[in-house]
């Protein structure tokens, strides 16, 4: 049996910028987007978040995508960052997705794995 946690992930993930435009629990709470797939999304926060929490969020996507993606999620994870800052990695699996949403954030990992070197 392998323990390593990228082998249970269903879809490939991005580490390009995506813009969080805003989540449901108020202005600052989730900062910025670590790395997104089609099923969930590695964002910052300030404090820590509680598990299994339920949060609204809309990202505004980069060319090719160039869409406002509106998801809710659930917080799988809450870990302290690694820099030993305030800050904390979040992740959070899409539990409400449009299913053209998901097709576009497929389509936008995909084009970044095979151009990383694409532009904002």
């Amino acid at each position: 049996m392998h323990s390593d946690p990228m082998e249970r992930r269903r879809y490939p993930r991005s580490r390009r910028s995506v813009s969080l435009i805003h989540d449901d629990e108020g202005p600052g709470v989730l900062n910025h987007v670590d790395n997104i797939s089609a099923s969930g999304v590695l964002c910052h926060t300030v404090k820590p978040v509680p598990l299994m929490m339920k949060i609204g969020m809309a990202l505004e996507m980069p060319k090719p995508c160039a869409r406002r993606i509106d998801a809710e999620g659930v917080v799988v994870r809450c870990e302290q960052d690694e820099m030993g800052d305030d800050r904390f990695q979040v992740a959070i699996l899409f539990t409400h997705i449009a299913p053209e949403d998901q097709q576009a954030l497929e389509a936008f990992v995909e084009n970044d794995l095979q151009c990383p070197d694409a532009e904002d």
